[in-house]
């Protein structure tokens, strides 16, 4: 199981610009993915996970969310309902 993109690799990301960050899920077996993106006030962030895969293969999701104001985020995937490496993940959103 991968999650990659700079958006989730460290610092240097924008307020109000679109993230986005790939999770590949094809050899990690049959799992619940989870998302979420919380600022450093303790606010959830919305975010959108989208399918990538044509014709049904699955596995590869675009995860997409915008950070209103600078500060630092965490943006937490699980898989199974547990942290996948490195997660949390922490990024510096500057203005």
């Amino acid at each position: 199981m991968t999650v990659q993109g700079k958006r989730v690799e460290g610092e240097g990301v924008v307020a109000n610009e679109r993230a986005t960050f790939t999770v590949d899920t094809r050899h990690a077996g049959t799992a619940e993915l989870g998302v979420t993106v919380v600022n450093d006030c303790g606010e959830t962030l919305d975010v959108s996970v989208t399918e990538c895969e044509p014709r049904g293969v699955g596995g590869v999701y675009e995860c997409a969310y915008t950070a209103p104001s600078a500060g630092r985020h965490h943006v937490i995937v699980t898989y199974g309902h547990v942290n996948v490496k490195h997660s949390p993940f922490k990024v510096c959103w500057l203005n």
